[in-house]
């Protein structure tokens, strides 16, 4: 049900096709109103699953991959990494390249509260190897989105988005060979 629900909201992405209960998804063309965007609707999970799909695309699209994934980038992050050009760099590097492309993913562990999550990811990269990474999220209001036009959920009350909190990723980690456990 999880990746029917996931593979329905990349649909506005361009969904290709699904393969092993992974759903894949690319548009070479993809313009804003085609990127999944943060909601308080979406749980830490979800977010993390759309940015590895994100970057599982980036393998057929790259800037396109990369832009999903900063989408739910949480500003401290973005203060960090600068801006997406510059985020997007990264991808180049050793430490973050086998991610592109990625073949599979698998969430070894997870540790959450109500304003902090964490995951334990495995990667099966392009290649085939596998790296594991740490990911973590932690939550934001509504109203303090990085993106000027996030809007409020139609299912809350728009007259507070500041009320309503939004999961976005702080941090991933180098990788380790051998993924994670």
């Amino acid at each position: 049900m999880k990746v029917l629900r996931i593979f329905c909201m990349l649909a506005a992405f361009g969904a290709a096709s699904i393969q092993g209960g992974i759903a894949a998804f690319a548009n070479s063309a993809a313009n804003p109103s085609d990127f999944i965007e943060p909601a308080s609707t979406l749980s830490p999970e979800e977010v993390v699953e759309i940015q590895l799909l994100g970057l599982q695309a980036a393998g057929t699209d790259r800037r396109a991959g990369i832009e999903q994934v900063w989408r739910f980038a949480h500003p401290d992050n973005r203060k960090m990494t600068g801006p997406i050009s510059r985020f997007s760099q990264l991808f180049d590097l050793p430490a973050y390249a086998p991610l592109i492309g990625l073949q599979d993913y698998v969430i070894n562990d997870r540790a959450l509260s109500n304003t902090e999550a964490r995951f334990v990811i495995t990667v099966r990269a392009r290649d085939g190897a596998a790296y594991g990474y740490v990911w973590t999220l932690r939550t934001l209001p509504a109203s303090l989105a990085p993106d000027a036009d996030y809007k409020a959920d139609n299912t809350q009350d728009e007259s507070a988005p500041e009320n309503q909190l939004i999961w976005m990723t702080t941090a991933v980690s180098a990788p380790y060979a051998g993924g994670g456990s």
